[in-house]
């Protein structure tokens, strides 16, 4: 991977892992244990989304008729996804746990391009 994929990669680890531990531990003082580490899985299984998906862009990009690996890996890691939170089907509150972790991830990759970003017109 080129360098500039991989400091943004290192950097949504580094983002989602720390505030990840962080909410945790929120969610653990006031909840549970258990809904704390349905929140972690949350996130990094979209942690986990976001990196197959930036290896799959840095691969196959630009490589020609290698655009139904695109197709394959996007079922791939929806599959994940299901199968990740299928455990969780029968808990409403796991499965508002989970998704709130799987969101975050989103919200950081946001907060961090607007910071990355800042003096830009």
């Amino acid at each position: 991977m080129n360098k500039e994929l991989n400091k943004l990669l290192l950097k949504m680890i580094k983002y989602d892992l720390g505030s990840g531990i962080l909410i945790s531990l929120i969610i653990t003082l006031i909840s549970t244990f258990m809904n704390a580490g349905i929140y972690a899985v949350g996130l990094c299984v979209a942690l986990a989304n976001f990196l197959a998906y930036g290896y799959t862009i840095e691969r196959n990009l630009g490589k020609g008729k290698r655009y139904w690996l695109f197709v394959l890996e996007f079922f791939l890691r929806m599959a994940f996804i299901v199968l990740t939170i299928l455990p969780f089907r029968n808990n409403i509150l796991y499965m508002i746990y989970y998704m709130a972790g799987f969101a975050s991830h989103y919200v950081l990759l946001i907060g961090s391009n607007i910071i990355r970003r800042r003096g830009s017109v």
